[in-house]
């Protein structure tokens, strides 16, 4: 006989064992903390620790392996993070208060977490939150074409500063020493042209250059939150750029023509001098009567020059045997003459034999892309080139003359005229051809008078036919219905 046997279970069995540990998960930035909790052994513990340790490692040598400087890598970075806030979240969740104060955060969304970054101190920011500032950074027009080391180095200084409605930012005439990105909000600038810029705009781009004065004062319209770069630090950080690249600045200036035969003590010292610079699209690099300070060679991007000419033409025609009456018509016609990689601009007013201290711009030259350049200034370059040097320059410069304005006009009507050459002999080809089957016009107009006749016969016969037809059915269905009632 089988017997069941019965497992007691003791008291001390019920009770939980002691090596359990509470293990707490953050759920936001290190600001705003919402912290639950849960029961995890201590193996489970080590195990998790053990994880974390290894995707440190992997990240560490993933960001030692990937080159951010390339163009492929930067357009992925461009376009990161887009639909984040197109996501859809359940509506369970959507509906939990806890969910909703969260959401409400500024660190909920990782676009906003920008600005909380910006606002905390720029030496106790973290290698995570540097790289999320720095994607938002390649995103703008300014920053598109530095390293992505260099942008880090700016994205670890940025400063957040925010401005109720209303609010004067800057007032005219005080000095500049910082320029600034509107992050959120709209900024209106009070000056010559008033204008009203929104997120994403940069102000005062002049002010990281040089010693600077507000030209306008800014007033924000809404509550506009503002990042804003120090010139002191940018400047620090693109020098330091600059001696990081100078190997491959000398690459490119001793693989020019100009440079090539030069010896390599002098353009090594040429190039320790050259210095970097940033234009976005549309900016301008100097313009007409600004002083000749510097020379500029273009390393990225497409520099422009505008050229604005009125062309006339005159038409004749006769109104009798002895009388003409003419007509001048003007156009006015725009053409681009651009600079691009490798090309040097200025050069020619800094090497003209005439040359007088006080000679001014004649040309107003602008960034047809966002372009980084390298330039040094008219002092320096005197003291690396001796006077023999200058002589082979202006050499080189009438062998390879630049396109002048007058040059331009002068190619542009030989053009014209070459059209309108060929317009004329095309005309005169289709006059001859024509000649050549020429009709008898009285035939043809007797003919067309025929065809038409024609078509009114037609029509009046088909128009004739179809009232014959209705008359007939007409007739058919007024016999139907006397046979029906008989």
């Amino acid at each position: 006989m089988k017997t069941k046997q019965r497992r007691s279970i003791s008291s001390e069995s019920k009770k939980p064992s002691n090596d359990y540990t509470f293990r707490t998960i953050q759920l936001a930035t290190p600001q705003i903390e919402y912290m639950t909790s849960r029961s995890t052994t201590a193996s489970v513990e080590k195990k998790l620790h053990k994880l974390g340790k290894l995707r440190n490692e992997q990240n560490l040598q993933l960001n030692n392996t990937i080159n951010y400087d390339d163009q492929s890598i930067r357009n992925s970075l461009l376009y990161q993070n887009e639909d984040w806030g197109k996501f859809e979240f359940p509506s369970w969740l959507k509906s939990r208060t806890d969910f909703m104060k969260l959401r409400k955060s500024k660190h909920f969304d990782y676009h906003l977490q920008v600005f909380s970054i910006c606002e905390q101190d720029p030496f106790r920011r973290s290698e995570e939150l540097i790289e999320i500032v720095a994607h938002y950074l390649v995103k703008l027009d300014f920053f598109r074409l530095m390293p992505y080391k260099m942008i880090k180095q700016i994205a670890s200084r940025l400063q957040a500063k925010s401005y109720e409605e209303d609010e004067i930012i800057c007032k005219k005439g005080e000095k500049g020493d910082s320029m600034y990105i509107i992050f959120d909000g709209k900024v209106e600038v009070i000056g010559q042209k008033n204008q009203v810029l929104g997120p994403k705009s940069l102000i005062d781009r002049n002010s990281l250059e040089f010693d600077y004065f507000r030209n306008n004062t800014l007033q924000a319209i809404t509550v506009t939150h503002l990042l804003i770069l120090n010139r002191i630090e940018y400047i620090t950080i693109l020098n330091h750029n600059m001696k990081a690249e100078h190997l491959n600045h000398e690459r490119f200036i001793k693989s020019h023509q100009l440079f090539s035969h030069f010896p390599v003590e002098r353009l090594n010292k040429f190039c320790s001098l050259l210095q970097g610079k940033y234009l976005t699209n549309n900016e301008t690099l100097y313009s007409i009567g600004d002083l000749i300070d510097y020379l500029y060679i273009v390393k990225q991007g497409t520099l422009a020059r505008q050229i604005v000419m009125d062309l006339e033409d005159q038409n004749r025609w006769p109104i009798n045997q002895k009388k003409w009456l003419s007509q001048i018509i003007t156009r006015t016609i725009s053409f681009n003459i651009e600079f691009e990689i490798g090309q040097l601009v200025g050069y020619s007013d800094i090497i003209d034999s005439d040359f007088d201290s006080e000679k001014k711009r004649k040309e107003t030259i602008y960034a047809k892309t966002d372009c980084f350049l390298l330039y040094v200034s008219k002092s320096q370059f005197f003291q690396v080139f001796t006077q023999a040097d200058i002589q082979y320059f202006q050499n080189y410069q009438n062998q390879n003359p630049p396109l002048t304005q007058e040059q331009l006009i002068k190619d542009t009507r030989q053009k014209q005229n070459e059209q309108k050459q060929k317009l004329q002999m095309v005309n005169q080809a289709i006059y001859s051809h024509l000649r050549q089957f020429s009709f008898d016009y009285e035939t043809l107009k007797k003919k067309e008078q025929k065809y038409e006749q024609v078509t009114k016969n037609q029509k009046k016969a088909s128009r004739e036919f179809t009232n014959r037809y209705k008359i007939i059915r007409r007739e058919k269905k007024l016999k139907l219905i006397s046979l029906e009632n008989y």
